[in-house]
């Protein structure tokens, strides 16, 4: 009977045992079956993640491509710059040996319409010069779908007396902004602007302008005797130099 008692208790251990791995055996599965269940979740959230952020890339390389080719419009339509001058005043001060003349500055479109407000200065002489440069860029040399390739920007600098140094001069167009004539009463975008502190770092460095290939950087300035209450017209264009001209009686500023 030891035997039998013995081999009844052997049958009860191998059963307690099997008992022991079918639990641990199903508690696996679904340990690894919630485990699946959860991790593919985690699998599908980051390959949304993943779908998304390329998504967002995709659109930030869209808005930086349509911000190019508006830039791009905007520089290839001005192929010059107009402006008018008039001598609201000239006289001589008291005391002084010669007259100050009060210039009246406005830059205009095609059709003569004033594109920004009017500007007043102070001119000590009555020989008015404007200083003016054209910037124009070697295809070769500027990266594809850099929006200063192809183009010519046409800067208006300074305006000073035949008794001033053109250092001391007034500014036109102010360094590091963009000329109102690229781009009438709005406000340039964060990609825009960014070009434009680039170009004015171009305009006034040599060197960079040579390494970020300028082929051609003309300055001239032009000189007008001017009369009190005459108005005259300024342009600059890439093929015609900067050139200053009385109008006629009729034109109004």
């Amino acid at each position: 009977m030891p035997k039998v008692g013995e081999s009844i208790d052997r049958f009860n251990d191998s059963v307690r045992t099997l008992l022991i791995l079918l639990l641990l055996i199903a508690f696996s599965s679904v340990s690894y079956y919630a485990w699946s269940v959860y991790n593919e979740k985690e699998l599908q959230l980051a390959a949304k993640e993943k779908e998304l952020q390329e998504h967002v890339a995709k659109i930030g390389e869209l808005e930086e491509a349509i911000d190019q080719l508006s830039l791009r419009i905007k520089l290839l339509k001005i192929d010059r710059r107009v402006a008018r001058l008039k001598v609201v005043s000239q006289e001589k001060p008291e005391g002084a040996e010669r007259v100050e003349s009060t210039i009246e500055f406005v830059e205009v479109d095609q059709h003569g319409t004033p594109l920004t407000e009017p500007q007043r200065f102070k001119i000590d002489g009555d020989m008015v010069y404007v200083n003016g440069k054209v910037v124009k860029f070697d295809d070769e040399l500027v990266e594809t779908n850099d929006p200063l390739r192809s183009a010519s920007i046409y800067l208006l600098q300074k305006i000073y007396g035949e008794h001033q140094k053109p250092i001391d001069g007034y500014a036109i167009d102010q360094v590091g902004e963009r000329p109102e004539v690229y781009g009438v009463r709005d406000e340039p975008s964060e990609y825009e602007q960014k070009i434009w502190n680039n170009f004015w770092d171009i305009a006034n460095d040599p060197t960079k302008a040579a390494e970020y290939g300028v082929r051609a950087a003309n300055e001239e300035s032009q000189g007008m005797k001017v009369r009190p209450g005459k108005s005259y017209e300024l342009e600059i264009r890439s093929s015609g130099g900067l050139t200053i001209k009385p109008l006629p009686e009729n034109v109004e500023l």
